[in-house]
């Protein structure tokens, strides 16, 4: 292989100019940007370079264009440097041929705030991102990809109704740590993706076809949802806040310990175990929906008519679960079951509207019928 170029690149005498940099980079070259603004309208195919700013700060060195990476390159870094689109594309394009690391370092991305993904993944890639911001655009893995992501110390600015801001289609694997990402990771019905979070603040989580998904130590931000899924996915949730919404459906299995959420939902024939989990608000089971519970807490707030809320073929089963109904009776309709011993219980008895009481089976805790 050919010793790498050492190329700086800015206005001062004996430096390359960028334009001609542009012009003659070819593999294993490595420029060195002096700070400035640098454009490139017309992009450029990408095969085995390192680029990097020599900023104070990855804002000193900017450039605004369009980047493919080649068929034939195995590594391309960006290191210490401002990325913005030139016009309506993907900064950062790795099409189907591609088997390639992009590694970008301390870098900050620009979006368009549009469905043009910024940086867009469709081969045999890794991508790596460690201390990098991405504003107000999106990073997306799609259906012919074979990808894996690590990703630490970055933040993810984008928050979008229709688009995710990490978009897991394809196959592969998502390693995320330390990181901030103010909006949706979705993966989709034709996904086979494993997915692992740490020690992340993170929008909410939108979940479909087979996604094996490692949750620990995670804050939820999003206040309509905090995770829907759907298809067939494995969820293991540990040391986890979701402020807002939990829903499984189709044939999901949630593993959920020491964590804190608002509210639950469960429907289709998922199938749910949660060990010292706080529920805030509802606890709701539909379809044939299964629920094991270990020293759970259900409370009612008011928020719903029902703190507990079981239906069709639903079934509750648990061991030292606690009640906090302040209040709120539960309903239990149609053929669903509780099954329950309670761990300990001073307040008034729980009430229960129910189809079949026979269905009920409540240890440690009275109950009474309630009549409409």
């Amino acid at each position: 292989a050919d010793m790498s170029k050492y190329i700086k690149v800015g206005s001062v005498v004996g430096e390359l100019t960028w334009h001609r940099a542009m012009l003659d980079m070819e593999p294993g070259d490595y420029l060195l940007l002096e700070p400035g603004y640098y454009v490139w309208p017309r992009g450029r195919l990408l095969e085995d370079v390192t680029i990097k700013g020599l900023g104070a700060s990855p804002e000193d060195t900017r450039i605004r264009s369009f980047f493919s990476i080649g068929e034939n390159s195995s590594r391309v870094v960006f290191e210490n440097l401002t990325l913005e689109p030139y016009g309506d594309v993907n900064t950062l394009d790795l099409p189907e041929e591609t088997n390639s690391y992009l590694i970008l370092r301390g870098c900050v991305l620009t979006g368009t705030g549009s469905k043009t993904t910024t940086i867009s993944v469709n081969g045999q890639d890794t991508v790596e991102m460690y201390s990098c911001r991405l504003l107000n655009g999106t990073l997306s893995f799609f259906e012919k990809a074979n990808f894996r992501l690590e990703m630490a110390d970055c933040l993810l600015d984008y928050e979008s109704e229709k688009f995710g801001t990490i978009s897991l289609e394809g196959t592969g694997t998502a390693i995320i740590n330390n990181s901030e990402i103010r909006g949706t990771v979705n993966s989709f019905d034709s996904s086979n993706i494993e997915l692992n979070i740490n020690n992340s603040a993170i929008g909410n989580l939108n979940l479909g076809g087979k996604s094996w998904v490692n949750v620990y130590a995670c804050r939820f931000l999003n206040r309509d949802y905090s995770l829907y899924a759907r298809g067939e996915c494995w969820l293991n949730i540990l040391e986890s806040q979701m402020p807002s919404q939990l829903a499984i459906e189709d044939h999901c299995h949630l593993l959920m310990q020491n964590s804190q959420l608002y509210n639950f939902q469960a429907r289709g024939e998922s199938q749910s175990f949660l060990s010292n989990v706080q529920i805030a608000a509802a606890a709701s089971l539909e379809g044939k929906s299964f629920m094991d519970g270990s020293l759970v807490t259900f409370s009612g707030n008011g928020d719903y008519p029902y703190f507990i809320f079981l239906v069709d073929q639903a079934v509750l089963k648990g061991r030292n679960l606690q009640f906090d109904p302040q209040n709120w009776p539960v309903l239990v309709d149609n053929d669903a079951r509780l099954v329950a011993n309670a761990l300990y219980y001073q307040g008034a008895p729980l009430e229960i509207k129910c189809e079949h009481p026979e269905n009920i089976s409540l240890m440690g805790i009275k109950w009474t019928e309630r009549k409409e």
